[in-house]
C-alpha cells in the first residue's frame, strides 16, 4: 500500500480526497493512494495545514482533545462558526465529546500543530 502498487493493482483509492483542497498532486496521491483511510460516522475528511496533508492521529474524546489546547481552541472556533453562540451549550458539547460525538485528531507534518474536527452520529 505505501508504495502505491495496491492502488494501481486494484484501480482505486483508499482515502477520499474530500478536504484535501490546495495540496499538490503528489500530496493528494500520497493520501488517497498510499495511506489507509479511517472510519467516521459522517463523511470522513482529511485536514490540511501548511499546504500539506496532516497526519491522522486517531479518534479522541474531550480528554484527548484537551491534551492539545491549540486543537481545542481551533475546534471551539469552528463550532462557533457553525452557529453555536450559547457558550454554556458549546462548552457542554465540548466536554461531552466521546459520548455522542467524537473528535478526529490530526497533526501537521510540517509545523507540528494539532488540528481537529467533530464527528457525530
Amino acid at each position: 500500500m505505501a508504495d502505491g502498487s495496491a492502488a494501481e493493482r486494484f484501480a482505486g483509492d483508499f482515502t477520499d480526497s474530500y478536504g484535501l483542497d490546495g495540496v499538490s498532486e503528489d500530496v493528494l496521491h500520497e493520501v488517497t493512494r498510499r495511506t489507509p483511510g479511517f472510519h467516521a460516522w459522517q463523511h470522513p475528511h482529511w485536514l490540511v495545514h501548511c499546504q500539506h496533508a496532516a497526519a491522522f492521529l486517531g479518534e479522541v474524546g474531550y480528554a484527548g482533545l484537551a491534551a492539545h489546547p491549540e486543537a481545542l481552541d481551533q475546534l471551539r472556533t469552528d463550532v462557533r462558526l457553525d452557529g453555536w453562540h450559547d457558550e454554556s451549550r458549546l462548552e457542554h458539547f465540548l466536554t461531552s465529546l466521546g459520548e455522542e460525538a467524537t473528535v478526529m485528531l490530526f497533526c501537521c507534518t510540517s509545523c507540528g500543530a494539532h488540528l481537529a474536527y467533530t464527528d457525530a452520529s
